[in-house]
């Protein structure tokens, strides 16, 4: 049976098989059974992916949402998970493209939630 070649990467970095090793299951970060009902309650009320509306990553479009995304991160902002005026309706190929910008410096997180007229982290109301 043919062999992958080996994956070549700068001293120090992991790889994608250990990063998922030692992140913790979906349960252990905190996507319980009440998360699931959370989560399915929000698409049954808002079943349209709002970056798709706004054209956040494209041109304005209706997309059916098919899960709900915490817009802060809950791994970089504490106590945001139950947060739910931070929970976002989207398609899959939305919340890849968010993960993206997530890795950038927050101020690209907070020009976007201006954007979609969500609150600003951190900001009085």
């Amino acid at each position: 049976m043919p062999t992958l070649p080996p994956t070549l990467r700068p001293v120090g970095q992991r790889s994608p098989r250990e990063v998922d090793r030692d992140r913790g299951s979906a349960r252990e970060r905190g996507y319980t059974t009440a998360w699931d009902k959370a989560s399915k309650a929000r698409l049954a009320a808002h079943p349209l992916c709002l970056y798709c509306e706004h054209g956040a990553f494209g041109a304005p479009r209706a997309s059916a949402a098919t899960l709900t995304d915490h817009f802060y991160p809950q791994r970089r902002f504490s106590g945001v998970f139950w947060r739910s005026e931070w929970w976002v309706s989207c398609c899959a190929d939305c919340h890849a493209a968010k993960q993206s910008l997530e890795r950038g410096p927050r101020s690209a997180l907070d020009a976007l939630a201006v954007r979609l007229r969500l609150p600003v982290l951190g900001a009085a109301p």
